[in-house]
């Protein structure tokens, strides 16, 4: 019986021009609406004999669903399989004929769109019908939300989506972990603990390049201090203890694997794909730096530089810089550093070796020795906190003798 109603029922087609809407809530109800004045009237015309079973009793065709007829028809019908079997159980047989025919030309005219009508047509779906995101957990490990699959990637301005993120974060960012998959993708190893914890903030004036070269990761190079004095100077210098990049192929891995690690952190933040994208774009300023030995330095020092732009930025919500912005900076910044620039060039160039410099004296003398007050300490226990051991002699200059000291047993002030 289920076969003779649906070769019957093929000959009911109603005009039905154009692409139809979406089945929202009120597309569908003007559908189901035009299809119930339809059936009307073809009823009217044809009251006493409009569809006959020849094995079974006359059928309504506005007769409600629920019956075994309608739930048998609506699963033939493949165009309205996808739809709820509550809302179809409640249709009659002819408006389940009607919704077929009318999604079934919809899927046949966007089954002809070409790609770029496709996307076209899926962007204003999307945006006539935005997506509903549920409340849940989320851990970013074990507990991972739906949404973080389902919703699809951003398509507006990176810039844009940066200062959304930015009036949705607080000004240190989200919270910083770093155990992220960087072995499936050949950058295991290459970001130390300090470039995970300033990654997750975009504001980090922190930030630097080094932070994802490979020598610095796994050895006391990453948390170690540095202490240093200066020449001729009592100040001290307090700086960490990485290995700086001296080299391009070390210059190139650390910015990729700053960018991937970027891209797990924060999948939104694309102001490093921008840096690398410009290095991309110009070589990495091999036209610039032709010939420079300090090539790698040089480069190292402008991302550091970009990387505290992007932080200021952030900090000032304003967009980070991209690809054509930093084009612009780059050649300011070399212009700024270009006797620098210049002068190593010329000196890898120049084939004759420098003359060589007087080695420096080591300064070894007591200086509160030569002070009224004098040192406190024995000879044989005088050494300063790193442990140099200093001499109690005179620290005078000798006349005439440029830049040689008296050096006898006698203090500065005994010096005639």
């Amino acid at each position: 019986m289920v076969q003779s109603i649906t070769q019957n029922y093929s000959v009911l087609s109603l005009p039905f021009e154009g692409l139809p809407g979406s089945l929202n809530e009120e597309s569908f109800a003007q559908t189901r609406q035009k299809a119930i004045d339809a059936i009307a009237e073809e009823q009217s015309r044809h009251r006493s004999s409009f569809l006959k079973d020849p094995d079974s009793s006359q059928i309504q065709l506005n007769r409600p669903g629920g019956n075994q007829d309608s739930i048998q028809i609506w699963k033939l019908l493949p165009a309205i399989q996808h739809l709820p079997e509550e809302m179809l159980s409640k249709m009659s047989v002819a408006m389940l004929f009607q919704l077929n025919s009318a999604l079934a030309k919809e899927s046949k005219l966007a089954s002809k769109l070409g790609p770029a009508a496709k996307l076209a047509s899926n962007m204003q779906q999307l945006q006539q019908s935005p997506s509903v995101v549920n409340s849940g957990l989320d851990d970013r490990k074990n507990k991972i939300h739906t949404s973080r699959f389902t919703l699809g990637g951003l398509c507006c301005s990176n810039q844009e989506a940066w200062l959304q993120a930015k009036g949705s974060l607080s000004q240190e960012g989200v919270v910083a972990i770093g155990c992220y998959d960087m072995d499936s993708i050949g950058c295991g190893g290459c970001v130390t603990p300090k470039g995970w914890l300033e990654l997750h903030n975009p504001g980090s004036i922190e930030l630097k390049l080094k932070h994802f070269y490979m020598p610095n990761v796994g050895s006391c190079a990453s948390t170690g201090k540095r202490v240093s004095v200066e020449d001729g100077s009592d100040a001290i210098n307090i700086g960490d203890n990485m290995k700086e990049i001296a080299d391009m192929e070390g210059f190139r891995s650390a910015l990729n694997a700053a960018r991937e690690a970027m891209t797990s952190a924060l999948p939104w933040n694309r102001s490093i794909s921008a840096i690398l994208g410009f290095m991309n774009n110009n070589n990495y300023c091999q036209a610039d730096l032709q010939g420079n030995g300090r090539r790698a330095s040089i480069l190292t020092e402008f991302v550091d530089y970009i990387f505290s732009r992007n932080a200021m930025n952030w900090s000032n919500n304003q967009a980070f810089l991209t690809t054509d912005e930093l084009s612009h900076v780059w050649s300011t910044w070399k212009g700024k550093r270009a006797f620098s620039i210049m002068a190593s060039a010329s000196d890898k160039g120049n084939k004759e070796k420098p003359a060589k410099t007087a080695k420096k004296e080591k300064d070894d003398i007591c200086r509160k020795y030569n002070t009224p007050q004098g040192c406190p300490a024995k000879e044989e226990d005088c050494r300063t906190v790193f442990g140099l051991k200093l001499r109690h002699v005179c620290s005078s200059f000798l006349a005439g003798q440029k830049g040689k000291k008296c050096e006898k047993n006698h203090t500065r002030m005994e010096h005639k």
